[in-house]
């Protein structure tokens, strides 16, 4: 009577575990941004096109700068990790493929973490995005809702 209740969260576990191993992605580098600021960059995935990865690699200086703008030096109460890593976004009915990052932030000892695929490639210059849309779109969709709000005691 009881084997139905065991049997369906071992057979969803089952389906679900491949997917989670497969989600785990190797660090490639790790900088050190500020004292309480790490930035952590993920491996590409093989099916990502050359060309590709190569903005997405000239992108990555960009991210650096703009994380050394935009933020500051706190307490380790406030430690920031950052992750990066690269992807591709097929964009429109024509399914143009354009280069992707995938950025994440969550604070030491938080329950929440914040995540944007945000697009390497400017509409407004048509081409690589610059320093400044870089900074706006990481302070407004990443740096803002992770900022740190300190426990009262």
């Amino acid at each position: 009577m009881q084997y139905p209740r065991i049997l369906a969260p071992m057979v969803l576990a089952f389906v679900l575990l491949p997917c989670t191993l497969r989600a785990q992605d190797k660090v490639v580098r790790e900088v050190e941004i500020h004292r309480n600021v790490k930035l952590v960059q993920l491996g590409v995935d093989p099916q990502v096109p050359d060309e590709m990865v190569k903005q997405y690699q000239s992108f990555l200086p960009i991210l650096e700068d703009s994380l050394k703008e935009s933020t500051t030096d706190q307490s380790d109460e406030c430690f920031l990790t950052v992750r990066v890593a690269a992807g591709m976004k097929e964009v429109g009915s024509a399914k143009t493929k354009r280069p992707l990052a995938r950025i994440s932030a969550f604070r030491r000892n938080s329950r929440q973490e914040y995540q944007g695929n945000f697009i390497l490639y400017s509409y407004s210059t048509a081409g690589p995005v610059n320093k400044e849309e870089t900074s706006f779109w990481l302070k407004k969709q990443i740096l803002d809702p992770v900022e740190c709000r300190k426990s009262a005691e």
